[in-house]
C-alpha cells in the first residue's frame, strides 16, 4: 500500500503532476505499441483533453459539495492526534482528482489501444527512495488501463487523504468525461 501511495503521489515539487503522469502513460502506450505518428498524436490529444476536462469537473465538485477529508473527520470524531500517510491538501476532498483524471485517461487510452493492453509504468524508476518514508520506486505492471486508474485512485485512499466515495465517484465521472472525448471526431 505504501509503494502504491508513493508511486502515485505525483508531487509537482518532486516530479510531474497527476495529469503529467497520465500523459506519460500515453507516451508509454505509444512506444509500447509502436504506434504510428498519427495514432500517437491522437493519443496525446485525447489524453490531454480528457485530463483537462476531468479536472474542471473535479474542481467544480470539490467546491460545490465541500466534503471534508478523512483526516478531518477522524481527528474530530475518533482520534485528534491521527495523521494520514500523506499530508492532506488544503482543499475539499470530493471528488478525488487522481481518480477523476485517471478514469478519463483510462477511457481514452482504452479506446485507442484496446481493453487488454498490457504495459509497464516506469515513470518514476530511477528515483531515489521516497525521502519521507524510505519507500522505493518500483515499476508497476498493468493488464489494462482501468487497472492503472483503479490503483491511482486507491493510492489516495491508502495515503489517508480520500474516502472510497471520493475515488469511486471520481473514477465513474472521469470515465464519462473520457467517453465524451472519445465521441469527438478526429480527422485522420
Amino acid at each position: 500500500e505504501k509503494e502504491i501511495a508513493v508511486w502515485w503521489a505525483d508531487n509537482p515539487v518532486e516530479t510531474f503532476t497527476p495529469p503529467g503522469h497520465s500523459y506519460n502513460l500515453a507516451n508509454i502506450s505509444a512506444k509500447t505499441s509502436k504506434a504510428t505518428l498519427g495514432k500517437a498524436v491522437e493519443g496525446f490529444a485525447r489524453t490531454g483533453i480528457a485530463v483537462a476536462d476531468a479536472f474542471i469537473l473535479c474542481w467544480k465538485c470539490k467546491y460545490l459539495f465541500n466534503n471534508e477529508r478523512p483526516y478531518t473527520m477522524v481527528r474530530r470524531a475518533i482520534d485528534p492526534t491521527w495523521k494520514p500517510f500523506w499530508p492532506a491538501p488544503p482543499f475539499p476532498g470530493y471528488s478525488s482528482g487522481h481518480a477523476t483524471q485517471s478514469g478519463a485517461a483510462a477511457e481514452v487510452l482504452t479506446y485507442l489501444y484496446g481493453n487488454n493492453f498490457k504495459f509497464v509504468d516506469n515513470s518514476h524508476v530511477g528515483r531515489v527512495n521516497d525521502a519521507a518514508t524510505g519507500t522505493p520506486f518500483k515499476a508497476r505492471s498493468f493488464n489494462n488501463f482501468y487497472e492503472f486508474a483503479d490503483e491511482s485512485a486507491m493510492s489516495r485512499f491508502y495515503g489517508g487523504i480520500h474516502t472510497r466515495q471520493d475515488n469511486e465517484v471520481g473514477l465513474r465521472e472521469g470515465k464519462k468525461v473520457g467517453r465524451n472525448v472519445n465521441s469527438l471526431a478526429f480527422l485522420k
